[in-house]
């Protein structure tokens, strides 16, 4: 397992979509595609807005209850990249699974540590990214 840092946000000049970049120390790069409103939120591209997001409040809310999130780790899942969250009550822990842009926006709001599995890892050099225009599709 590494540590992953968010390195860049691209966002599509066209459409909006864009794709979180995720280094390890390594040199390694792992990318997680991203909706339009989280990428521009991401990016920090978003317009003010007063309206919180759902991961805000579920941040807030696990705290308000003693619930800490120590941890999001990108994993190769049965359907493709996802994020396994690690989330502990007292002497209890729990593992849940999200999206793999969920597990990157809770990972940068709650500035939580990121890491990747060797799968991940492996997903993304089997499938590296070509780089090149700002057209991410």
């Amino acid at each position: 397992m590494k540590r992953l840092e968010l390195t860049n946000v691209r966002v599509c000049q066209r459409c909006g979509r864009g794709r979180a970049e995720l280094a390890t120390g390594d040199g390694v790069t792992l990318t997680v595609a991203l909706e339009p409103v989280r990428a521009r939120e991401l990016a920090g591209n978003g317009s003010a807005d007063e309206v919180r997001t759902l991961g805000e409040l579920v941040l807030e809310q696990l705290a308000a209850g003693g619930v800490e999130v120590k941890e999001i780790v990108l994993d190769a899942g049965p359907v493709g990249l996802r994020a396994l969250v690690s989330v502990v009550h007292g002497v209890e822990s729990e593992v849940v699974s999200c999206t793999a842009q969920e597990g990157v926006g809770l990972a940068v709001r709650g500035r939580l540590k990121l890491y990747a599995t060797d799968e991940a890892l492996a997903h993304a050099i089997a499938r590296p990214d070509a780089g090149g225009s700002e057209t991410i599709h």
